[in-house]
């Protein structure tokens, strides 16, 4: 249990790891297709079953892939487990600064400061000694930027949101910031099932207790709104953010950061399809820089050595 997985012979090549990111993004960004769907249904109930869902059905393959390493899981490994615990604090943080964010700011303020987790990423790799990443990954992060903020400008210019909302919307993008390093690490020595299992499994639990806090209640929800749920667990969970945390064991938290910010084209592109939702101006506009900046992050991802 605590020896790299990832051995040369082993490793899938790297452009395959970014196909599997690019997956992660489209199931990913059905998340808000499903969440409107799911109507009223309260906004922790919404992502505890989410996480919930997803882990119960990575459970059996973890447990299975744990079959030879039940004897004994040494110090490193306990470590390891640690982290992926801790991992599953940061996915929970994220998920509930983010939702409480969204509901004191405006959707443009929120969605800004959220995604600035690969600006945060950035930095905490280069203090943490890591190095600068490749120059085309810094066009991509300020490009994708720059579209984000063209998405937004509208609600940009009139901020109406309250000084709590905008740190809830900051610590939402650290947050993710930092569940995708601990992933980086983690997926160096655990498989994905048992990695993703942990880290869902101590954010569902996260959230149920966040819930129960908060008096969430589960009643009242009619057939639509609890098949949006679980198709949200089953799509957006078990493939979107899966397939990010499985890539992670071969390309940088920083190009899956970016990756992310691809979310609100996509988005809106299913919005015109599902609910023939017309996609602002603005939206289109915004999203050629995005995409340009992700082709820079790929181009200087695939050309990365190792």
């Amino acid at each position: 249990m605590t020896g790299p997985v990832n051995s040369p012979m082993l490793q899938p090549h790297r452009g395959m790891m970014v196909l599997v990111a690019l997956i992660g993004l489209a199931a990913v960004s059905h998340g808000v297709i499903f969440v409107r769907l799911a109507g009223d249904a309260p906004a922790l109930l919404i992502a505890a079953a989410r996480v919930g869902i997803a882990t119960l059905v990575f459970l059996p393959f973890a447990l299975y892939g744990m079959r030879g390493s039940v004897r004994a899981v040494r110090p490193s490994g306990l470590v390891l487990i640690g982290f992926s615990l801790v991992s599953g604090l940061f996915l929970a943080v994220h998920f509930a600064s983010w939702i409480e964010s969204v509901q004191r700011l405006t959707i443009a303020e929120s969605a800004l400061l959220v995604s600035l987790s690969p600006i945060w990423v950035v930095v905490a790799e280069t203090a943490l000694g890591r190095g600068r990443p490749p120059n085309g990954v810094l066009i991509g992060i300020l490009l994708c930027l720059v579209g984000l903020t063209l998405i937004g400008w509208d609600g940009l210019r009139n901020p109406q949101g309250d000084p709590v909302g905008l740190c809830l919307a900051t610590l939402g993008g650290m947050a993710m910031a930092g569940y995708l390093m601990i992933g980086k690490h983690v997926r160096q020595y655990l498989e994905t099932s048992q990695y993703v299992t942990l880290c869902y499994g101590s954010a569902a639990v996260t959230l149920i207790i966040a819930g129960l806090v908060m008096g969430v209640s589960v009643s009242g929800l009619g057939q639509q709104a609890w098949l949006a749920i679980l198709a949200l667990g089953l799509v957006s969970q078990v493939i979107g953010h899966t397939s990010y945390n499985h890539s992670l064991g071969r390309v940088s938290p920083i190009f899956v950061a970016i990756c992310l910010l691809g979310e609100p084209i996509i988005g809106g592109f299913l919005g015109l399809v599902y609910f023939n939702e017309a996609i602002p101006a603005m939206t289109l506009l915004g999203g050629v820089p995005i995409l340009v900046g992700l082709w820079c992050a790929i181009r200087a991802e695939m050309g990365r050595v190792g």
